[in-house]
């Protein structure tokens, strides 16, 4: 069988661990480059009015990659294979069941956002309707009957998208901490 990895061996054989550091690394990185383009553009008022409705987009990249990184350690397939790998990686990463990558609210979000369009558009919108992009400061700018297609609350750092609130900086702790490790591991070459 040489180096093939048996279905019931624990997690990952250790030869290729590096591609799941690397996958894990490229995810993290892309998220924090959002995160420091959302910081830039927040910190100067004529970024903000220039370029204030790119902020929407890095979001969502943000929980895009947030939820990438959530299917190596909670995969959607119940399959042994899968399992033992997530496995072996929450363990490495000390990534507990109470993690906010085990919830799956803004991945479903992401993955079924065709379908809760769909939902979202199909009765008469009735209330307040503001542009499919904007930007707020505060939440209070928003009121009960508002629609929501997609908004950034910059005080409360939280994407709105079809009226469900994604809080941006509890994901970009949690992804920062997975990044700091992904780089010690890199550096190792092998999860520890």
């Amino acid at each position: 069988m040489g180096n093939q990895v048996e279905e019931n061996q624990l997690g990952i054989y250790p030869t290729y661990e590096v591609f799941y550091i690397e996958c894990i690394l490229s995810a993290t990185e892309s998220a924090i480059n959002s995160l420091e383009e959302i910081n830039m553009i927040l910190s100067h008022s004529k970024l903000l009015k220039e370029f204030g409705l790119k902020i929407i987009d890095l979001s969502e990249n943000i929980i895009n990659q947030a939820g990438i990184i959530s299917k190596y350690f909670y995969p959607p397939s119940n399959l042994k294979i899968h399992q033992l790998r997530a496995e072996k990686l929450r363990e490495s990463y000390q990534v507990e069941d109470s993690n906010i990558l085990e919830n799956r609210t803004f991945r479903n979000h992401i993955e079924h956002f065709d379908e809760k369009l769909d939902k979202f558009l199909k009765n008469s919108i009735i209330g307040d309707v503001i542009p499919p992009k904007s930007l707020f400061q505060s939440s209070v700018e928003i009121n009960s009957i508002t629609k929501v297609f997609k908004a950034f609350v910059i005080e409360e750092s939280k994407l709105i998208s079809l009226n469900e609130e994604i809080e941006i900086i509890p994901l970009m702790k949690e992804i920062n901490r997975i990044h700091d490790l992904s780089v010690e591991f890199d550096k190792a070459g092998r999860l520890s």
